[in-house]
């Protein structure tokens, strides 16, 4: 229940922030006036008659009691016939003003501006679908082509009421508000902020998915493509809504501005769903909730296909459609609320926040879609007016806020899905490297009792033997009976059977150190250089140390142990030095153990190193956590370096 209490929490704040604004902005805004209200009531006219034959003339003798007001303007559902806006203005002004009448819905197929003066007299007149037909006309066909809205002038000398009549026609559900604004101000000010607030949408949209893209290449998660093309979609579907496809893209085809918007609103759920569904792996955990989802993406994809009919038939696939859109969205709440209560996770919680979002997304732009405004409901909308800033926007801002703000909650957790493989990641690597740490030292503590054995072996077993032979030769040999020749050839095979002695007890010393077992470390190493030193005549190796070896732990004694012998080894075998160097120097908080001697060196890169015996060493090195370092270089000797940190040397 601690994701519920978050989420209460977040709701209740927000809605807070919302009243903290409404009280702010309504005690320290000045001017009454909207910017872009209309200077008076609208009222409409619905011509239902055959072929809808009435025109301006017609419409403006009409009695004031046909019409009908329309507050707040202007929703109309499916209208049975040809729709007539109609609204005064009385310029006050001293001087001759010019006005901007903006109708907010880039869809609709066929505007009729007209402009009577107070006598019904036609002043201006303006009208876009000049070609034959509701559906075939062109971006080129209104009076301002800057504007994705339609825009229509309005000039007024002093003193002089205009009658504003809009003849609308439309085959489909109406929705659209009607604004009014001085031209200086919506040309200058108003269009500053617009511009404003559509680049810092286009560099969101561009930050989202170039942030998206790194997150596939970093995770490589292919349902992240699945996010990537949601964003994608929902950057296409925002423009293209409020008719910016239509006014630079694709000018000459109105038919696509009908089917892009909520065919790209299609896809944005579709590929979401998908990425909802992979995201907390539905197949698995939610079996029956997942089939529901397949049944969804397939009526989505089959709405998908429907748009492709010519708009006139394929109207009534609006109402079906975002009926469904509806259950579905309110199904996914409660699926999440139920999952909420039942199985308490965090990141139910926030993605029911996202679900609510998109559902405030979805129902308004499906009553735009069905011909109704979403006034009621749109806090943002209210925000903008009263900040002085008019909303010709015909998305809602509140709709572009919510999906953004759902995009990065989307975002967030993909980032923390990937965070959380991450640390996973990195557990199971520690996991797997401390198992195979211990399974090297048990190696390697396997492979010292071992030595230990074949050591006790050689020692106890092997030279006692061949002691009491030679033992046995000596007395042969000093017997009388035995004649010259065979006692020469006795005592060379009494020599070889020393020799031979000799060579087992080294093996004996160099597989088992006594000085290792019953002494301290800095003994042990110092009769190891005492060895090497006698082992070749004219070969000097000095040793020397400050750091405390009496501290270090049983095993780690033991590698650094074996890495010396090893290292002086192999100085024995093939350097051919004079002289050699040994070193520990504790360095801050590790052990710097270094070895160098000036013999013939060799060509490091050219040498296999489990060919000069430096895989053991390196394996030594790995589990004490050090790094190995060698430079060599023919003729010049050889240095090695093995720094290894002061902590895993005390375990």
């Amino acid at each position: 229940m601690k994701g519920a209490k978050q989420l209460l929490a977040l709701a209740l704040l927000l809605a807070l922030g919302v009243l903290l604004v409404k009280w702010l902005s309504s005690t320290f805004r000045i001017d009454q006036r909207k910017p872009g209200e209309l200077p008076g009531p609208i009222v409409y006219y619905e011509d239902t008659t055959p072929g809808h034959t009435l025109g301006i003339g017609d419409v403006a003798r009409l009695p004031d009691s046909l019409f009908e007001e329309k507050s707040p303007c202007c929703s109309f559902g499916r209208p049975g016939g040809v729709i007539w806006l109609r609204f005064s203005y009385t310029n006050r002004d001293t001087a001759h003003e010019r006005f901007l009448v903006e109708v907010v819905n880039p869809s609709i197929p066929k505007i009729e501006f007209f402009h009577l003066n107070g006598r019904n007299e036609l002043q201006h007149y303006y009208r876009t679908g000049t070609t034959t037909g509701t559906e075939k006309f062109s971006f080129y066909e209104r009076p301002d082509t800057h504007s994705r809205n339609f825009r229509f002038p309005l000039g007024l000398a002093t003193g002089s009421t205009a009658q504003v009549y809009l003849r609308l026609s439309s085959g489909t559900p109406l929705y659209l508000r009607v604004l009014f604004f001085e031209e200086s101000f919506r040309l200058g000010h108003h269009q500053w902020v617009v511009d404003i607030l559509m680049t810092i949408f286009y560099v969101f949209s561009a930050l989202f998915l170039i942030l998206t893209a790194i997150l596939i290449v970093a995770s490589r998660e292919p349902f992240h493509w699945y996010y990537f093309l949601y964003v994608l979609c929902t950057a296409l579907f925002i423009p293209t809504h409020l008719g910016l496809g239509f006014a630079y893209v694709w000018k000459d085809w109105p038919a696509f501005q009908h089917i892009a918007p909520m065919a790209l609103n299609n896809l944005r759920l579709i590929f979401g769903i998908q990425f909802f569904r992979l995201f907390f792996d539905l197949p698995n955990s939610a079996p029956r909730f997942n089939r529901f989802i397949d049944l969804s993406i397939g009526i989505f994809l089959a709405t998908l296909l429907l748009q492709g009919l010519p708009h006139s038939s394929s109207g009534w696939v609006f109402y079906p459609f975002f009926v469904f859109l509806m259950l579905f969205s309110l199904g996914m709440i409660a699926w999440l609320i139920h999952r909420l209560i039942t199985r308490p996770y965090r990141n139910f919680s926030w993605l029911l926040t996202v679900i609510v979002l998109n559902f405030i997304g979805v129902t308004s732009t499906s009553l735009q879609y069905l011909g109704y405004g979403s006034a009621f409901f749109d806090v943002a909308d209210w925000l903008m007016y009263r900040f002085g800033i008019a909303d010709t926007f015909f998305l809602s801002p509140m709709v572009i806020g919510a999906f953004f703000l759902e995009q990065m909650l989307v975002f967030n957790f993909a980032v923390r899905r990937y965070l959380h493989l991450i640390e996973k990641n990195q557990k199971t690597q520690l996991r797997i490297a401390k198992a195979r740490e211990e399974g090297l030292n048990a190696l390697i503590l396997g492979v010292e009792n071992e030595r230990r054995r074949i050591a006790r072996d050689l020692h106890d077993g092997a030279c006692v033997h061949l002691a009491a032979i030679n033992m046995k030769l000596d007395t042969l040999c000093d017997d009388k009976d035995v004649g010259p020749e065979l006692g020469k050839k006795m005592t060379g095979i009494a020599n070889e059977i020393e020799q031979t002695y000799r060579e087992i007890r080294g093996i004996s010393h160099n597989l088992m150190s006594k000085a290792l077992d019953k002494k301290d470390l800095q003994t042990a190493l110092e009769e190891l250089c005492g060895r090497i030193q006698q082992a070749r005549r004219g070969l000097k190796v000095d040793f020397f140390s400050n750091y405390p070896l009496h501290q270090i732990s049983g095993l780690a004694r033991i590698h650094l142990y074996r890495i010396v012998q090893e290292l002086l080894a192999n100085v024995l075998k093939h350097a051919q030095a004079r002289h050699a160097n040994v070193q520990m120097i504790a360095d801050g908080k590790q052990l710097l153990l270094s070895i160098e001697d000036d013999g013939t060196g060799f060509d490091f890169r050219q040498r296999s190193a489990d060919g000069i015996g430096l895989s053991n060493i390196r394996t030594r090195v790995e589990v004490l956590h050090g790094k190995l370092h060698i430079e060599s270089t023919p003729g010049k000797g050889t240095f090695v370096s093995i720094d290894i940190p002061e902590e895993t040397l005390m375990e």
